[in-house]
Order: C-alpha cells, then structure tokens, then sequence
C-alpha cells in the first residue's frame, strides 16, 4: 500500500496561536478549507475547525477579537509522514477524526483528510471498474465481424455508442443523466469540477432539479454535453 505522502493533495494552512477568531475564520474563507492548524515557534500545538468557531465560539458568546487558541484542540493526533496508508485509515477509525496532521520529526509536512482518502479509492475504484465496464459494452473479439458482398470479404468497423466513448468533461459542461423511462425526465447537473488533469471522471456536479452539489463518478446512463465553442471562449 501507498504512504501517506503519496496521498497529500495540499498543504495545511496554520495560524500563530495569539490569531484572532475573526481572523482565522476569514482566513478560512480566503484558502477555502474547514480547518487551520494553530502553530507556536513551528511547533503544532493545536488544531480548530469551523465546527469548533461556531460551537465553541459564536455559540456561547465568545468575542470575535479572542484568540484562537481559546477555541481549538490541544490534543492533536498526528501521524509519521513514512508510514502507509493502511494506518491512517486505522487512526481515522479509532479516534473518529476527520483531518490527520502528517509529520516529520517535529516538523509539519502535510493535512490528510478522510476526504482525500474517499478520493483516492474513488479513483483507484474508477482504474478497475473502467477495464471491466468496456468489456461488457464492447467484448473484445479476436477479429472484428466480417460481411461478404459477393467478391472481397469487408471488415466492418467497430464503434462504441457515443455514451460508452471516454467521458471527458471540462467546468460549465453540462452531465445529462438519462432516466430508465421516457416519462421521467433527464436529470441534468453543471459540471462545477473535474479532478483529472484530462478531463475524466470524476466530478464534482451542482443539479438543477436540487441545487444539490455532490461528487459523482457518472455510469453508462449519463453523458456529458459540451457547450458550443463560442460560447466557451466567450467570443460571438
């Protein structure tokens, strides 16, 4: 199995634990993350969420201008940057923690999340299920069918249905899943993030029928329409 370095998609974002609460909030905002580890001379000495501002914080009255450090954990679980992956997913079982602090030595090297491991068996789940999902909509055949017209045999080409080609999305196309009948519409959802540099699924959708945004690894049912070119470029 992988280590955990393999696994880190970014690094974690830390504030001096003299913060103010407002500021570490808006620092949130800014890096887009849920949680901040709180540092002292580059040691971790603690860990907030943006659970713990609004629980320990907002509701139970707690000025925006206190420090931060009155409203984190001191008591991180961290674990060593060398060892695989198979123990991250047992630390994260038996504390029922949600962000993993990497180390070391004594220095901070990385933020693992259960996110960032749903991902990667997201992704390793994708890698099998891609080969085994192409043979059953298009069996491999030793040679492809032949058709006589009274003199040559003619090889006659093989072509996969459009919705079984490679699924490539970029933001702001649209994924289209199609219902199992015709009276029940197709469900239609904004392609907001795609995760492989290529273009493949997964990806992250907002739907229209909900305004839901959800993370979604599309099957044989769902396709992806592209918008005109023009209107991609933003040119008339």
């Amino acid at each position: 199995m992988a280590d955990i370095r393999s696994t880190i998609v970014r690094l974690p974002v830390t504030v001096e634990r003299s913060t103010t609460v407002r500021d570490a909030a808006a620092q949130m905002e800014r890096q887009g993350v849920g949680a901040l580890l709180v540092m002292e001379n580059d040691r971790l000495v603690g860990i907030v969420t943006d659970r713990d501002i609004v629980l320990r914080g907002v509701a139970r009255g707690i000025p925006t201008d206190s420090r931060i450090d009155a409203l984190m954990t001191t008591e991180v679980i961290t674990v060593p940057s060398g060892v695989d992956l198979e123990r991250a997913y047992e630390i994260f079982r038996d504390h029922a923690i949600r962000r993993l602090p990497v180390v070391d030595g004594r220095r901070l090297v990385g933020l693992l999340s259960v996110d960032d491991l749903l991902i990667r068996t997201e992704h390793e789940m994708a890698e099998l299920v891609h080969p085994l999902a192409d043979e059953v909509f298009a069996p491999h055949r030793e040679a492809p069918p032949l058709a006589t017209t009274g003199e040559e045999p003619v090889e006659l080409a093989l072509e996969l249905p459009p919705r079984r080609r490679a699924m490539r999305a970029h933001p702001g196309d649209t994924l289209v899943v199609h219902r199992p009948t015709v009276t029940q519409p197709d469900r239609l959802g904004e392609i907001l993030e795609v995760r492989s540099p290529a273009g493949d699924p997964p990806f992250t959708v907002r739907w229209s029928d909900t305004g839901h945004v959800s993370f979604v690894y599309p099957g044989p049912d769902a396709e992806v329409r592209h918008p005109p070119e023009e209107a991609r470029s933003g040119t008339g």
